[in-house]
């Protein structure tokens, strides 16, 4: 591929740290039935995919809620306390909330959306699940439904299940991963005559493909027994016209799994679905995925009509002997042109599987650990490749499931040296989310040196060099009115080869309501908020300006770029992308 002059002239500069060029930001539209759009992935052509969250107007359904259980009178009259002791009146009753006041009142909305959450891990009670997936064009960003049908129940879909788009070709299919709807039944618990209310589900994740005519094409497991799961992380067109879309799938169940079904779900208390969906959510890897199935790294092809023509498990570090019982797992998380797919796998360490992943790379059904692990604790992840070769991802250290101590690596297959990627200060915690064909890398790390939350802002990368740069050193100290800059990079997620950056930014706006509404204080004055905006960062050429105010306290970091550091910090829910979500 090759650089766009300005582009040339941006990344000339990089190494050197004598930058000759900005960035222009371009915000992109965003759902206008949330709070939060971001991007999770855009194509060489300008296409973009995302999801939004914090959904508005949130479907409550009450209808098979028995309103003089104790669960939801305690959590009113808690609910009531707590207004109470901010010297403020509840602007809702119980019996309002039966009769649908959920559908105008906030408050009651809101009520019921943390009653609900509180009780998320009952059969008997509504799911709802507050993320969709969308595509955008020039004016609007689209909901992008995967497995969600209409409610029976309410006019609106269900909106109980998972959605995350996380790739898209350079010709427009997209993949990425859902669930199944919950929808209600009836069903008699054994020695009983009232039949009970319980939401079920027929599977927990499916891969999914959606063609740029809309078709939708689901990618199954090898293993559907309970349900079974699979999902995708990534697409590339090949030189033939195929496709070929990589992810994990569920290829079996270990003993003890199926022994702990066979115990527990028998049908007499519960529906078998709700019971599967209890198993899947009380068995767990360390990334969050179920250990209730064994899980392959897995790869599908399609070929140009978008027809299945195979699905093969891909790879993994350890293999399970006869005495052990361990789970065991892969993950694939990127592939690119010449079928090279990258991602993670349990492994062993001193001859035992180790619980906590290793990155590394799988070709000809192989898993090839690069992480040069020399404790058990370490752990890391590969999340993307470029056509050359080059994988790039993070390592760390893991205490009781935690990653600490996060820093970005690449790795060069032809030389099969791994690297760390500089960080903005030592001991800053560093994502890595993407690497282009011309060797530049984006991510976001940490750029306070204390506190419990630490401010993340973008950085860019190019391989080689001895430093990063705050992306946010490249826009401009203040907007077209002469006022700070609105926009904060918090996140660098996609590079094209052409260097334009799609990003999430952080700004100030009218805080809103979970129907839309926008909120005053006691005093009847707005309140503001900050929220995720998706932003697309095109190379210019130009001048980096100087935006540090001489009285300012700066901190020294590595990418020696000055920057203003009084820019927005006020505390925001962090949205994951595919490359870093807990898959």
């Amino acid at each position: 591929m090759k650089h766009t002059l300005i582009a040339a002239g941006i990344f000339a500069g990089l190494s050197g740290q004598a930058l000759a060029a900005t960035y222009q930001l371009t915000e992109l539209p965003r759902h206008n039935g949330a709070a939060n759009t971001i991007i999770s992935d855009a194509n060489e052509n300008g296409k973009v995919i995302g999801t939004a969250s914090h959904i508005y107007n949130l479907p409550i359904d009450v209808s098979y809620i028995d309103f003089d259980d104790s669960r939801i009178k305690n959590a009113y009259d808690a609910e009531k306390r707590r207004y109470e002791l901010i010297d403020e009146t509840i602007t809702f009753t119980l019996e309002d909330v039966q009769n649908g006041a959920t559908a105008t009142n906030a408050d009651a909305n809101v009520f019921m959306i943390g009653f609900l959450s509180g009780l998320s891990g009952s059969s008997e009670y509504q799911k709802l699940e507050d993320r969709i997936g969308i595509s955008f064009d020039a004016e609007f960003a689209d909901e992008q439904v995967l497995f969600d049908v209409q409610s029976p129940d309410y006019d609106s879909l269900t909106r109980s299940v998972r959605n995350y788009l996380t790739a898209i070709s350079d010709d427009g299919v997209i993949v990425g991963w859902g669930s199944a709807p919950f929808l209600k039944t009836q069903f008699t618990p054994k020695d009983e005559t009232e039949e009970d209310t319980f939401f079920v589900r027929d599977w927990g994740t499916r891969g999914i493909v959606i063609t740029p005519s809309g078709e939708k094409v689901t990618l199954e497991p090898s293993f559907t027994e309970h349900g079974g799961a699979s999902i995708a992380t990534d697409i590339k067109r090949m030189a033939d016209g195929s496709y070929h879309v990589v992810g994990y799938a569920s290829v079996g169940i270990i003993q003890r799994r199926q022994d702990d079904f066979d115990d527990r779900c028998k049908g007499e208390t519960t529906p078998i679905q709700a019971c599967v969906w209890a198993e899947e959510r009380r068995a767990t890897n360390l990334n969050g995925s179920s250990s209730f199935y064994d899980l392959r790294a897995y790869q599908w092809t399609l070929d140009d009509n978008f027809i299945v023509t195979g699905a093969e498990e891909i790879g993994v570090g350890a293999v399970r002997r006869d005495d052990e019982e361990s789970n065991i797992y892969s993950v694939a998380m990127a592939t690119n042109n010449a079928g090279i797919t990258v991602g993670y796998s349990i492994a062993r360490y001193d001859d035992k599987i180790n619980s906590l992943v290793v990155p590394g790379y799988f070709q000809d059904g192989q898993f090839t650990d690069i992480s040069e692990k020399d404790e058990w604790y370490k752990t890391g992840k590969a999340v993307d490749v470029n056509n050359s070769n080059v994988i790039v991802g993070y390592r760390a250290k893991s205490s009781q499931g935690s990653p600490f101590d996060t820093v970005g690596f690449y790795y060069d297959m032809t030389t099969q040296k791994i690297n760390d990627i500089p960080t903005y200060f030592t001991g800053s915690e560093t994502a890595i989310n993407d690497i282009n064909n011309t060797g530049y890398v984006v991510g976001q790390g940490e750029v306070e040196k204390s506190g419990t939350n630490r401010r993340r802002e973008g950085f860019l990368y190019k391989l080689g060099d001895e430093s990063i740069v705050n992306i946010n050193s490249l826009l401009p100290c203040k907007d077209a009115n002469g006022d700070a800059y609105p926009y904060t990079i918090a996140e660098a997620i996609k590079i094209t080869d052409s260097n334009t950056i799609y990003a999430i930014a952080v700004k100030t706006e009218e805080r809103r309501n979970r129907l839309g509404e926008v909120e005053t204080d006691s005093k009847g004055e707005v309140e503001y908020e900050s929220v995720t905006v998706p932003v697309m960062l095109t190379p210019i050429s130009g001048e980096v300006e100087d935006c540090t105010p001489p009285e300012a306290e700066t901190y020294e970091r590595q990418s020696g770029t000055a920057y203003w550091l009084s820019l927005l910090s006020m505390p925001f829910i962090w949205l994951r992308r595919k490359k870093k979500m807990s898959i």
